[in-house]
């Protein structure tokens, strides 16, 4: 007989997905705010998501949302969220790889794949955030590789030398952008999980990882070019590629390194039109384990 229920390697690949999946969109925003003493910000907002995340896990054993209004509150919210984040990544994709293409165009064209991709079960989106972790490993070693031929201490600055209150700001701002994506496995019915009992070790394992990729992949970002550098552009993270693709063997296989973020926007955005049609088919029922 088939199991049809999520293992916990795929909900662990699915939660590592989320938590990488706002890294090239939000880490600008974020310069901007705390400047040299970001990698404080980032690592104060990641204690604050972990934080958070007992809780999540706690929730998805024990809450029931059988409020037909609340559901079409949630429905709502996350609309504006989804609507959000494909705007936001068809900007990073045009921005980043198709400058030349049509904004709509490759708005359309993300739309539908998310909306091809959202067609699937919970447990086929976590058996693809599996699969694509194997893709994931390889292309994250060869950025770490690749761009440490570019990296310059010189670029290393004083810390606490900007203003506390915009060390807070950057912090809570990573951490909205964060938890958001993350709460989507409320969503996930808990009884459709299989070892449960080992579930919370595997989704904080994954957390903590996916916040030690962004932590690496900043420093990347941080001893390659200065802030000022980085500020000016709406998506820095492309910096290391762009550096990566002149100095590194493989040449032009350095834009492909860079699609594992694209894989999580994808993944992130097929799981909010998974969850709202189900809140809106009325077919959403989060049972708690007995």
């Amino acid at each position: 007989m088939t199991n049809k229920k999520i293992g916990l390697l795929q909900l662990a690949s699915l939660t590592f997905f989320l938590g990488i999946s706002s890294f090239p969109l939000f880490i600008e925003k974020i310069i901007k705010i705390s400047k040299s003493d970001t990698i404080i910000s980032i690592i104060i907002g990641s204690i604050l998501v972990l934080i958070t995340f007992k809780g999540i896990l706690e929730l998805r054993k024990k809450i029931k949302p059988k409020s037909n209004y609340l559901k079409v509150i949630i429905s709502i919210l996350l609309s504006f969220i989804f609507i959000y984040l494909l705007l936001e990544t068809t900007n990073f994709i045009k921005t980043s790889y198709l400058s030349s293409g049509n904004f709509y165009s490759i708005l359309i064209l993300l739309l539908l794949m998310c909306l091809t991709t959202s067609l699937q079960s919970y447990k086929e989106i976590s058996s693809l955030s599996l699969i694509l972790i194997f893709i994931f490993i390889p292309l994250f070693i060869i950025n770490i590789i690749g761009s440490s031929k570019s990296l310059d201490l010189t670029y290393l600055k004083v810390l606490f030398s900007t203003n506390n209150l915009d060390i807070i700001k950057g912090s809570v701002l990573f951490f909205i952008y964060e938890i958001i994506p993350i709460s989507l496995l409320l969503f996930i019915p808990y009884n459709e999980i299989d070892g449960r009992k080992k579930q919370d070790r595997y989704l904080y394992l994954a957390l903590i990882i996916s916040l030690l990729i962004i932590i690496i992949d900043y420093l990347l970002l941080y001893f390659s070019s200065s802030i000022n550098v980085l500020t000016s552009y709406s998506y820095p993270f492309m910096l290391t590629i762009n550096s990566l693709s002149s100095t590194f063997i493989l040449g032009r296989l350095s834009y492909l390194i860079s699609f594992y973020l694209l894989f999580s926007s994808i993944i992130t955005l097929s799981l909010i039109i998974c969850i709202i049609k189900q809140l809106v088919l009325n077919k959403y029922i989060l049972k708690t384990q007995d």
